[in-house]
């Protein structure tokens, strides 16, 4: 029993925290800063193929923080509301970064290697994906 207790407290509290706007922007950004580090490493280490069969994934988690100002935009013209727009632009963004990453690992040498890396980085971007827009639901609520 208490131990329910202590980890429905936890979950709420981590809960409360992401599904603010601000906390899953912040998360987008921090996402975007990581990544952007790989990138920077992997050039430091002479992997520019990996560098920039990375740089795909960063579509997304940017896409996920305008989406709220390209969203307002469109509002006056677009028959949806706002928070479905912002989730029309984050679905785009995810399929676009997966389309970009299939060209981008292209450049990887081994196909056994070029096949790991492409579907570990494509299932980052769908669960990424399918949280920022679960997220907007949740809040849009």
């Amino acid at each position: 029993m208490g131990d329910t207790i202590h980890s429905s407290i936890i979950a709420s509290a981590v809960m409360s925290e992401t599904n603010t706007a601000g906390g899953m922007i912040f998360a987008g950004w921090a996402i975007m800063i990581v990544l952007l580090a790989m990138a920077f490493v992997f050039l430091r280490c002479g992997k520019k193929e990996y560098a920039v069969a990375i740089l795909p994934l960063l579509i997304t988690p940017f896409f996920y923080i305008i989406s709220g100002v390209i969203a307002r935009l469109f509002d006056v013209i677009a028959p949806f509301s706002i928070p479905e727009l912002r989730v029309i632009i984050t679905i785009s963004a995810g399929l676009i970064s997966c389309l970009l990453l299939g060209l981008a690992s292209k450049q990887i040498s081994g196909l056994r290697t070029r096949h790991v890396f492409f579907w570990s980085c494509a299932a980052f971007v769908i669960i990424l994906t399918l949280v920022f827009v679960s997220n907007m639901l949740i809040a849009a609520r």
